[in-house]
């Protein structure tokens, strides 16, 4: 089984390449199981029932991030899948605590120290020239480009020579297929790349 995060700051392209490479592996006979980004779920949820929000209480919201990811990694083993995709994954969540000057509850943050033990890849999606906030995603740019740095600065540490860096491109389809030429060495099934121009 193999265990990917992919990571950075907001409006990256994370959820766009767990989406693309999850489709292109399926196609290819593996099965694929998507962690989705709680950290928006949480926010979507938060807004509509209540529940900590990230500009109210960042330690709050970012414990239930944590744990939402710990939960559903747990459950997508259950499922014996070829590989997981992770949507940001619970090592951000120490990243976006150090940007605000506060930490998560040390059991928590060791926790998540030793569930990146189970990491193979991560793929931290650099930001592009466009960004935009929703409903959701409601970092200014500056402060989504700090965050972005801080994420890529945890990984790293916690992860070395498993963080791979993914600049923009012109599509996500080539993004997915530089992703995938990284991923073909830990899949066990011959999986053939498409040339990109």
């Amino acid at each position: 089984m193999l265990y990917v995060i992919i990571a950075g700051g907001p409006c990256t392209g994370k959820t766009t390449l767990a989406k693309t490479l999850s489709s292109l592996l399926i196609s290819k006979g593996l099965k694929v199981y998507v962690i989705r980004d709680w950290a928006r779920e949480l926010i979507r949820i938060g807004k509509e029932v209540g529940g900590p929000l990230p500009w109210i209480d960042r330690v709050a919201f970012e414990v239930e991030v944590a744990k939402k990811h710990l939960s559903e990694f747990r459950r997508a083993l259950r499922s014996s899948p070829d590989v997981i995709f992770d949507d940001s994954g619970p090592i951000a969540t120490i990243a976006y605590c150090r940007v605000d000057g506060v930490r998560l509850p040390q059991e928590l943050e060791e926790k998540i120290v030793e569930h990146a033990k189970n990491v193979n890849i991560v793929f931290i999606t650099e930001p592009g020239p466009n960004y935009f906030v929703d409903s959701e995603r409601w970092e200014e740019r500056n402060y989504a480009l700090k965050i972005h740095r801080e994420i890529v600065k945890v990984h790293s540490e916690l992860l070395p020579g498993k963080v791979v860096k993914l600049p923009p491109t012109s599509s996500p389809e080539i993004r997915a297929m530089k992703a995938l030429k990284h991923l073909v060495k830990y899949l066990r099934k011959d999986i053939s790349i498409p040339t990109t121009s």
